[in-house]
This record gives C-alpha cells, sequence and structure tokens, in this order.
C-alpha cells in the first residue's frame, strides 16, 4: 500500500488516533488492533504520521434479537438454512431461549465485539459465569470460521460466521468450554493474519494492541501474541486504565518492554 492509497483509504478516526497518541506513538506510522468490548468501532487499522487512522478490517454487525439471529445464520448461503434447522431438531429448549431474547435496548444490532461474546454464550446455553469458567479450565479448542467480507472496498469481518461456526460445532457435540475458548483464539489469529497483509505493503514502526479486550482477556491477549511472532517491529499491550502505564513516549514504551522481556514479566 503506497502513502497515496492509503490516504485515499484514511477516515478520520479521531477517537482511534488520539488513544495512539495518548501512548507516545503521534506522528508514526503504527499499525493497530483495537478491540474494546462495547465500542462498535473496533477495528484493525493504519494509524500514519500525520495521525490519520485508515480501518483495514472492522467488524460486522450482528442483531440483537435472538430470533433475528436465526434468520441471519439461515441466510447466509445456501447451507444455512439446513443448520439451523438442525439446531432446532437438536436443542429445542435452547432454541426457545433463543427466539425469546430481546434485550430490549432500543437497537436492531450492533458491530460492538462484545455482542459476539454474549450471542456464542446465547446459542451454548452458557451464562456470563459459565463462559468465565470455561475459559480457566478448557486447554483445547477447535478452528472457528474468521471471514472477512467486502462491502464496496470496506473489509469487515463476517461475525456471522463465527456464530454459525460455533452452532455447528455444538450440534456435533464438542464440548461447550472448549468453543467458548476458540472464539477467543479465532480473533487472536485473525489479528495477526490482517496485520500480516497490512505490513507487507505498509511500513510501519510498531505494532499497539489496545482496549479493553486485550487487556482483562488473557486468552485472547496470549493468542495474539504468539501468531504474531513473525513481526519485524515491536508489538506492544498498554492500557489506558493502568496509570503505571501512562507513558510519556514510545521510546520509553520500548524501554519497558526490553526491560520486561529481561525479568519475564509480562507488559500489557
Amino acid at each position: 500500500m503506497t502513502g497515496d492509497q492509503l490516504a485515499d483509504e484514511m477516515l478520520p478516526g479521531a477517537e482511534l488516533a488520539q488513544k495512539v497518541g495518548a501512548y507516545g506513538f503521534g506522528g508514526q506510522n503504527v499499525a493497530v488492533a483495537y478491540y474494546a468490548f462495547n465500542d462498535p468501532d473496533s477495528m484493525i487499522a493504519a494509524h500514519d504520521q500525520t495521525g490519520i487512522v485508515a480501518p483495514l478490517v472492522t467488524f460486522g454487525s450482528l442483531p440483537m434479537r435472538g430470533s433475528d439471529l436465526l434468520d441471519v445464520i439461515a441466510s447466509i448461503d445456501e447451507n444455512g438454512p439446513r443448520l439451523v434447522a438442525n439446531y432446532r431438531k437438536t436443542f429445542p429448549e435452547l432454541t426457545i431461549q433463543i427466539e425469546a431474547f430481546d434485550p430490549g435496548v432500543g437497537i436492531s444490532e450492533t458491530a460492538a465485539p462484545g455482542w459476539i461474546f454474549a450471542l456464542v454464550a446465547l446459542v451454548l446455553g452458557m451464562s456470563e459465569s459459565d463462559v468465565s469458567q470455561a475459559l480457566t479450565t478448557s486447554h483445547e479448542a477447535v478452528e472457528i470460521d474468521t471471514f472477512i467480507d467486502d462491502d464496496e472496498g470496506r473489509y469487515y469481518l463476517d461475525t456471522r460466521r463465527i456464530v454459525r461456526s460455533v452452532m455447528s460445532y455444538h450440534i456435533a457435540g464438542v464440548d461447550k468450554g472448549v468453543l467458548a475458548r476458540s472464539v477467543f483464539i479465532a480473533l487472536g489469529s485473525f489479528v495477526s493474519d490482517a496485520l500480516r497483509r497490512l505490513l507487507k505493503e505498509w511500513k510501519a514502526k510498531a505494532i499497539l494492541c489496545i482496549g479493553d479486550l486485550f487487556t482483562y482477556n488473557q486468552i485472547l491477549r496470549n493468542q495474539t501474541k504468539g501468531s504474531l511472532g513473525w513481526s519485524p517491529v515491536p508489538i506492544f499491550f498498554p492500557s489506558l486504565e493502568d496509570p503505571n502505564h501512562a507513558l510519556e513516549s514510545s521510546e520509553e514504551l520500548l524501554q519497558v518492554r526490553l526491560r520486561a522481556d529481561k525479568t519475564g514479566v509480562e507488559t500489557l
């Protein structure tokens, strides 16, 4: 991606640019993975030296109501109706719960990453505490579909296919805890794949992984970090919520990272 092409694709992204600047990377080319639980503007993006943010991949929207979710899954492709029918047959009581699910928040859909996990828990019949426990006790994983769709040159992660993949494995009898863990692992690997494509065509000084999902979910963070082992530039997982990481410059952040690597302490 040339500088002119990057400029053509850029959107303001002022809030994300401010976050990047808060970590001392203002005025620099930085590849950014921003995963925030409740933010529908979460994305994989390029932040250039002028402070402009170009989204590379955003999140596709998912319906808020359970009955709409089943309709959306059925409409993905020609296999959708059969999968939903099999799901209804295999889990009739759970299907009733899904169809009755309505958070009543006044919006029909959202692209917030946290909603992926909410709907995955819904189709698996798991409570929030069930998911939390599964993430700490399960050590296996299966491959979850992460498909990028193109909407007139704007690329987004088709989150419908993530939910469909979970439903398919659930019908096949895969353990629910394994499936919950697998979603986080899939999203971590997806970060690596997206950034690899970006950095093939664009030079960045660093990769910055920010947002509360990286801060507080160890499985997602560790999978992302492990998958980025190919990176030729430093990778950072700072946290604005932690005043101990309110650093004044990217060079200071780099020194903290180097000291942490030497002592075996993980820098978030």
